[in-house]
């Protein structure tokens, strides 16, 4: 590594591992807060369950306007990591169950709209045979993190619920802590552009390759996603679910699925530099078409153990399809396009799946959404197999 790239990767290593707090809270606690302490409606738990996609959706039109290098990249991240540290911090000082709710969404969204910046970064410092390398040590102490902070954060929780506002801000503090380092990321001269920033923002939903694969994503990232909110309740509520203990729901929505995380995940960074992307898609695609059904089948916490540890070892290979994959099909000056557009189509997914698996909830039962999901899952699948090629083109 040249000086400028090792420090990118001790900065981002950096901001990795302390987002692993965050994501503790974003996976667990931000909707066992919403549920068990202040038992806001459905609406306001699909808010904060479609949080992290409102980020996505709107960074679209963000990198629009701040692309090709007109604003310094490391300010734009300190200032939406500061953005999420103050929404935290304030949520934790307010009794209303609204505010908190949208608190921590603005929180959430914030933290996730960084990520076409990041995706821009890696293409920009680490090369392609190198990428998934390089951030494999962030991701691994990120989950470290995210472990250790999920069983704390749930023991404590089952101690005495109301500590949750000493949780959010300690996260608070974490993301402040990050955003400084963040201030101080290298940026490379802005070159000029023959293009647009509204060109350049179209030109990925011209590539008939890329709207396809976003496609199938569509189908397997809605089967994923309206499931996650469910998990939560089925857990959590008593009405509809199992009533399960703080320290239970934060066992089973964070600590076992992030161990599993943990320990496939060096394993998932081999498989991305050896694996076509077609093969590494329908890899992942496996594990939540078996793992989504399992975890809703019955009341027996074994079986939901099984499913969560299985949605740990799929997840622990989508940091890197997700953070990377468009570096394989975009040119150098694209790919922070590329990614936003990608987000974007995330976010819409995001946004509308857990309103409408609410919705779908008053009609159907867990069961069936369970199976619904294992269907979509394994039609994406199916979609991959005409992106195989001999050659292994990406």
């Amino acid at each position: 590594m040249n000086n400028r790239e090792r420090i990118v990767w001790y900065i981002d290593t950096f901001r990795q591992s302390t987002d692993g707090i965050i994501t503790a809270l974003t996976d667990s606690i931000f909707m066992l807060v919403a549920i068990q302490y202040f038992a806001v409606s459905d609406f306001w738990k699909g808010l904060i369950a479609s949080s992290r996609f409102l980020g996505y959706f709107i960074s679209a039109p963000l990198t629009g306007m701040l692309g090709h290098s007109l604003f310094n990249r490391s300010k734009i991240l300190f200032t939406l990591t500061m953005v999420a540290a103050l929404s935290l911090a304030l949520g934790s000082f307010i009794q209303s169950g609204i505010i908190y709710a949208l608190a921590v969404t603005l929180c959430s969204a914030a933290c996730h709209l960084r990520q076409p910046f990041f995706t821009d970064l890696y293409g920009e410092f680490y090369s392609r045979d190198s990428g998934a390398r390089r951030i494999s040590l962030g991701l691994r102490l990120n989950l470290l993190i995210t472990l250790g902070a999920g069983l704390g954060f749930g023991t404590l929780l089952n101690i005495n619920l109301s500590w949750w506002r000493f949780l959010t801000l300690g996260g608070s503090a974490a993301l402040a802590a990050s955003g400084l380092f963040l201030l101080r990321l290298p940026e490379s001269v802005p070159l000029p552009s023959p293009v647009s920033r509204i060109q350049a923002m179209v030109r990925p939903f011209r590539n008939r390759r890329f709207l396809y694969i976003q496609l199938a994503w569509m189908l397997v990232g809605f089967a994923n996603l309206w499931a996650m909110p469910m998990r939560a309740v089925y857990l959590a509520e008593h009405e509809r679910g199992l009533g399960l203990s703080p320290f239970m729901v934060t066992l089973v929505l964070v600590v076992i699925p992030v161990s599993m995380q943990f320990l496939f995940n060096g394993v998932w960074s081999v498989l991305y530099h050896k694996l076509s992307f077609p093969a590494m898609r329908i890899s992942i695609n496996f594990f939540f078409a078996v793992s989504i059904p399992l975890f809703f089948l019955g009341n027996s916490l074994p079986l939901i153990i099984i499913s969560a540890a299985l949605l740990g070892m799929g997840l622990s290979g989508s940091p890197y399809i997700w953070q990377l994959w468009v570096t394989r099909i975009a040119a150098q000056q694209d790919i922070r396009f590329y990614q936003s557009s990608h987000a974007f189509l995330t976010g819409i997914r995001g946004l509308a799946a857990p309103f409408i698996g609410f919705a779908v909830l008053r009609e159907l039962s867990f069961q069936h959404i369970g199976f619904i999901s294992a269907a979509l899952a394994l039609s994406a699948s199916l979609m991959m197999l005409p992106l195989f090629h001999r050659d292994r083109i990406f």
